[in-house]
């Protein structure tokens, strides 16, 4: 959580929060609040969300077309992009980009609410049946994931591999490495299983299936990104991360970051899947499938990385007990697999 907040302070960071910014769009602002990784601006005209382009605007081209996408089909819990006074949907100044959308005031969702979840998963299985059809004018190749978990997986694998040997080289080895090599090889070979295991399901056939459907996810369903507004409503937001996938991509995402939370509790996982299921019906493959992509180290990998290779520059004690939980993760994910696998 804390280097999430870390990087958002940078992003903010970023911003030209020039009058000029505002003229240009049209309004006088008499507020601007920080809010995480975007401001709440406070104008003459209404209430928007400010935020500055991250990413290329063909990636940026993707996500305004997806959003729009979800409107057009009926999905009315994502912000609508606000227009410029040009009719673009965003506004160059000063070598950055930046758009509006809406803001509702609200709440973040609380997983650990069982109706807030219950809101969340009825909302996500509601995404994705409105994502089918989406045909994108361009689609960058970094979006487009059908069929790539095996391409994905094995890169992860050897980018793991990569690090054991840069670690093994150091002469000195800190906290962060003992503990990184205490779990290296099982997350290596846990890796290698959920490949192996992936090759076996019908994770081939549901994505030429989502191919045909032409179906994207959110890819970033986290609790902040799901708000409830002070009258009853509720909204997807940040789609900055959407991607053309199966939709178990998701789900199986929602269920950890909900296991992480509930002591990896099989039972709750279940549960999950039977109220996305009664809203939007899972096949029996689909569940299969979840089994590798619960078993692949994500955590691990992903904090390994962001050390070892983005050198994240992170207080060391506080890195360490980061390493420790996430590699521990490891052996209670093992637990709540074989208990998975048993009834499903």
């Amino acid at each position: 959580m804390e280097e999430n907040r870390q990087l958002e302070r940078e992003f903010l960071g970023e911003y030209n929060l020039d009058v000029k910014l505002f003229e240009a769009m049209g309004f006088k602002v008499k507020q601007i609040i920080p809010v995480r990784s975007v401001y709440r601006i406070v104008t003459d005209k209404g209430f928007y969300c400010l935020k500055k382009l991250k990413f290329s605007i063909e990636d940026m081209d993707f996500i305004f077309a997806a959003m729009k996408h979800l409107k057009g089909k009926g999905f009315n819990s994502a912000f609508n992009i606000v227009k410029q006074e040009n009719g673009d949907d965003y506004i160059s100044f000063k070598g950055g980009k930046y758009f509006l959308t809406e803001w509702m005031d609200g709440r973040e969702c609380d997983f650990q609410n069982p109706v807030d979840l219950d809101a969340a998963i009825e909302v996500l299985a509601r995404l994705h049946n409105a994502s089918e059809g989406f045909n994108p004018a361009v689609c960058p190749s970094d979006r487009c994931w059908y069929g790539k978990w095996p391409e994905y997986f094995s890169k992860r694998v050897e980018e793991m591999k990569q690090m054991k040997e840069q670690v093994l080289e150091r002469p000195e080895k800190n906290e962060v490495d003992r503990i990184f090599l205490d779990y290296v090889d099982m997350c290596i070979n846990d890796g290698e299983e959920a490949m192996q295991i992936l090759s076996k399901t019908g994770y081939k056939i549901l994505s030429e299936e989502a191919a045909v459907k032409k179906s994207f996810i959110h890819h970033d369903f986290v609790h902040h990104n799901i708000i409830h507004t002070f009258d009853g409503r509720i909204y997807v937001v940040d789609f900055d991360y959407c991607i053309m996938d199966i939709r178990m991509h998701d789900v199986g995402s929602l269920i950890l970051r909900n296991m992480k939370k509930t002591n990896w509790d099989t039972d709750k996982a279940l549960d999950i899947l039977e109220s996305y299921d009664r809203r939007n019906p899972i096949k029996s493959g689909e569940f299969k499938v979840l089994i590798p992509f619960f078993l692949f180290p994500q955590d691990f990998r992903m904090i390994s990385r962001q050390y070892y290779i983005e050198k994240k520059g992170w207080d060391e004690e506080d890195l360490a007990d980061k390493m420790s939980t996430k590699s521990e993760y490891t052996k209670l994910r093992r637990k709540f697999i074989e208990e998975y696998e048993k009834r499903v």
